[in-house]
């Protein structure tokens, strides 16, 4: 099969993001990682502080009771007044329909926020998820951010814990189902650099071209 969008999960520390700008540069495919926030937020004409502080995480008590109580489902139109409260159920579909957007424009790579979910039944897609023991995500994540080596453990699993919390409940599943995924791969042992010639290869791309960013 010719694949022209892969879906990345990952464990916080695994290497997602970095994985992601890799296949970028070899395959010069669009990605969309961090700039997700931000298009959130032009969607829903709202400063992208207020999107991240949301991102991926399950909403709280009182936000699910505010959503309620705003009577605003997934499916209502995104341009919806948020002046006064923003309910996560309008971020999680704005959310949603970036990524579709990013679907209907191959080729693509999509890091993170259930991407593999919401395009499971997209053929020509492939789906991997890294996964890699805490210690070596305690020390990837301490080359980019300063952590409490004693509390980052702790850390990392709580971040986890938020992201599943946050697939349940937009998705009603466990991101950690194996059948969701065509590749898992423990970056403790495989290296990003080996993976991405491997994915390189699996998407049928013999040669790589300079990447091209999802600014558009």
């Amino acid at each position: 099969m010719t694949y022209d969008l892969i879906t990345i999960a990952r464990e916080y520390g695994a290497g997602g993001s970095e994985l992601g700008r890799a296949l970028a540069e070899r395959l010069g495919w669009a990605v969309l990682d961090r700039d997700l926030p931000r298009r959130v937020a032009e969607r829903l004409r709202l400063e992208p502080e207020v999107v991240e502080a949301m991102d991926e995480h399950p909403p709280s008590l009182l936000a699910r009771f505010t959503s309620a109580m705003l009577v605003c489902p997934p499916e209502s139109p995104l341009f919806v007044d948020t002046s006064v409260v923003l309910s996560p159920d309008v971020v999680a579909a704005a959310v949603r329909a970036e990524i579709l957007a990013a679907a209907a424009n191959p080729t693509a790579i999509v890091v993170g926020h259930g991407a593999m979910c919401i395009l499971r039944d997209r053929p020509q897609t492939l789906h991997v998820r890294l996964v890699a023991p805490i210690a070596d995500r305690v020390r990837r994540i301490r080359g980019r951010e300063t952590l409490d080596p004693r509390t980052a453990p702790a850390q990392l699993r709580k971040i986890d814990d938020d992201r599943n919390a946050y697939i349940r409940r937009y998705h009603e599943t466990d991101w950690r189902d194996p059948l969701l995924y065509d590749l898992i791969v423990n970056t403790g042992r495989v290296a990003i650099p080996e993976l991405t010639e491997a994915i390189a290869e699996l998407v049928g791309q013999a040669v790589g071209g300079a990447a091209r960013t999802a600014e558009a």
